[in-house]
């Protein structure tokens, strides 16, 4: 694994105050069965359906968990954090045998399991034999996909989010693949991630209109509701599920030395495709969730303001496109990222939509977004931004709850213990702030 050798750190005067809330929060789920039992808990129950659990999963289980325990390991590493960090991979592992390998997604699936074991590993130290076969798994299952994309390429019926997102598809695997990328056949599989990534950015034709190649049909919509608000079809906006995953991926990948045929192209397609669907309302630039056919095509009508999150919204895209101008050394792309950044600090917080203090959907992952954004502008203001978010976010920490913080998909909230939407999310985005050192945890993110 890579880490960037930067100055890190200077973000907050609070920065021993987060450190000391991180350290409460990762001391509460230092035992994974606590854990586990705190999250599926009889009344703990998802709007969703079921306990927001899953032993190997990096969303909502035990991978989480392991990654929290890594990152104090790699600051403090004899106090015995790696240890704590191998009790859960133990039982991990179990689910895994259990649970069996059933797919290779980052967020719930094999990379995610992967990328945890790596930060656990002390710079490929330890965990060896668990990892190659981690890769191997992961490396055969990304070609099963590839080659099933192909097989299906004929039909140009539009493309489902799951298949190239971050969260299920292959940009996540890919920014796993790319921390791995010295071994030759992660090294490959990544540059075909990447070309199917450059052929997604290419226009299609649907229903007599030529549109770019992400189009989602109706019947690839994630909700009963969305297909009834998009009956034929739409553009993914959010980092998580859209076209700013991908771009964000080509754009660390080009950074990193890892080109092939058409992704300088394919980064630029992407970025301009989405600084044309900046919408300017009420509250200033923002991007919505997502752009239907119509508005594609016949240029009727205007999306809504969904929210400034990591998964939708202005942050998130802002943050791809400010990636994509450093990969291309285009300070015009990395303006339109600063400029997402300044709207969304123009608006109040009430304005944000931001409605839980965990990553995914909530404050964690926007004051983290806007972390990575201070230490690559260097400009003052955005210091500034980080404060009040984070006095909101320390004042939100509810000692009574096991978990220290409660998601708020529901209305008394609901304890969860992962990465997009759990404590660990939130615990680690304290320690980065008084960290020395340029974390690595956030790269499942794909915001660094």
């Amino acid at each position: 694994m890579e880490v960037q050798n930067r100055n890190w750190g200077g973000f907050t005067t609070r920065a021993e105050e987060a450190r000391k809330l991180s350290l409460e929060l990762t001391n509460r789920l230092k035992d994974p069965e606590r854990v586990k039992q705190i999250v599926t808990a009889p009344d703990n129950l998802s709007l969703l359906g079921g306990h927001p659990w899953d032993d190997v999963a990096l969303s909502a289980g035990y991978p989480g968990t392991i990654l929290l325990f890594a990152e104090w390991d790699r600051q403090c590493p004899d106090e015995g954090w790696d240890l704590i960090a191998h009790s859960h991979l133990l039982v991990l592992q179990e689910g895994l045998r259990t649970g069996g390998y059933y797919n290779m997604s980052m967020f719930c699936g094999l990379a995610g399991v992967a990328f945890a074991v790596m930060s656990a590993s002390r710079k490929g130290t330890r965990y060896t034999g668990f990892l190659t076969e981690l890769n191997e798994r992961i490396t055969d299952g990304v070609w099963a996909a590839l080659n099933e994309i192909k097989r299906t390429a004929s039909e140009k019926e539009g493309v489902s989010p799951m298949a190239y997102d971050v969260i299920m598809g292959l940009t996540g695997i890919g920014r796993y693949l790319l921390e791995v990328k010295d071994h030759d056949k992660a090294a490959l599989t990544l540059s075909g991630i990447l070309e199917y990534l450059v052929e997604l950015t290419c226009p299609i034709e649907v229903d007599g209109y030529t549109v770019p190649g992400w189009y989602v049909p109706q019947k690839h919509q994630f909700t009963e509701e969305s297909k009834k608000e998009y009956p034929h079809g739409s553009f993914n906006c959010g980092l998580s599920h859209g076209i700013p995953g991908p771009l964000a991926l080509m754009s660390l990948a080009l950074q990193k030395g890892v080109e092939v045929e058409g992704q300088r192209d394919a980064i630029r397609r992407a970025s301009h495709w989405l600084i044309e669907h900046a919408e300017i309302g009420e509250h200033g630039l923002y991007w919505p969730s997502a752009i239907s056919f119509e508005q594609e095509t016949v240029h009727e009508g205007q999306s809504e303001h969904s929210r400034d999150a990591w998964c939708y919204g202005t942050a998130g895209v802002a943050r791809s496109l400010f990636l994509a101008g450093q990969s291309l050394q285009d300070d015009s792309l990395c303006q339109w990222g600063i400029r997402g950044f300044d709207a969304i600090f123009s608006r109040t917080e009430e304005q944000w939509n931001v409605d839980s203090p965990t990553f995914c959907h909530g404050l964690s992952g926007l004051l983290q977004l806007t972390v990575r954004m201070a230490q690559d502008v260097k400009e003052e203001r955005f210091y500034g931004y980080i404060e009040k978010p984070l006095n909101s976010l320390l004042q939100n920490y509810d000692p009574e709850s096991p978990l220290g913080y409660r998601d708020l998909e529901i209305m008394n909230g609901i304890d969860k213990a992962g990465l997009l939407d759990g404590t660990v999310g939130i615990a680690l985005f304290f320690l980065s702030l008084s960290s020395t050192t340029e974390p690595i945890w956030d790269y499942p993110f794909l915001i660094a």
